[in-house]
């Protein structure tokens, strides 16, 4: 018995890191995202793999399905040019800008100016989880903040991961990323947008 319940004090703490190791590197993702990080998004992120994913995500197919839904309401003549031209237009934005360099000007996080890229101005953070307190700004009130956004988070194999966080800047709009267990380390390999505002 006593062997057992060693066992278990020892599988707990490792079972329980295993499953927050990828969380962990998705935070990782993000904080190289908004700062610019090129060398980590290099390393955690399987560009091939993400590009492909992304295209997909918006086929002509989706947006076809999405506005066929009998329960969506009649698309304005906008949302009608934008399903015939964001398909045609998708893949040469993605290839364009779906790079290390690029990827954190794509989701508004940076801009270039005059050549260089520079962190974006004016782009209004929503309060965290713990603001105004003492712990506000600190490591445990990013994760809190980041946490609570998420709506799914799901282990489809023991290497593969699917995590899904509401847009912090555009409510409903939820971004699908797929990360897997690469040699030691969790790299995102997909990505799609869902919901409102694709």
């Amino acid at each position: 018995m006593r062997t057992l319940i060693r066992l278990l004090l020892i599988a707990m703490p490792l079972g329980i890191a295993y499953a927050l190791w990828p969380v962990q590197s998705a935070l990782q993702i993000r904080e190289a995202v908004i700062a610019g990080d090129t060398e980590t998004l290099s390393r955690k992120i399987e560009w091939e793999a993400l590009r492909a994913s992304l295209k997909t995500s918006i086929s002509a197919e989706t947006v076809a399905r999405l506005t066929e839904d009998p329960d969506a309401p009649k698309p304005t003549l906008w949302q009608r040019i934008k399903a015939v031209v964001a398909p045609s237009m998708a893949e040469t934005v993605i290839d364009r800008y779906v790079t290390p360099e690029h990827l954190p000007v794509l989701l508004g996080y940076r801009r270039i100016y005059r050549g260089s890229v520079r962190p974006a101005l004016g782009l209004k953070e929503p309060p965290s989880v713990f603001e105004g307190t003492w712990l506000g700004g600190s490591a445990f009130d990013r994760f809190a903040s980041f946490w609570s956004r998420v709506r799914r988070a799901v282990f489809v194999s023991p290497t593969r991961f699917v995590l899904e966080v509401e847009d912090k800047y555009r409510p409903g709009r939820n971004l699908v990323g797929t990360l897997e267990l690469r040699g030691w380390e969790w790299k995102l390999t997909g990505l799609s947008v869902v919901g409102a505002g694709l």
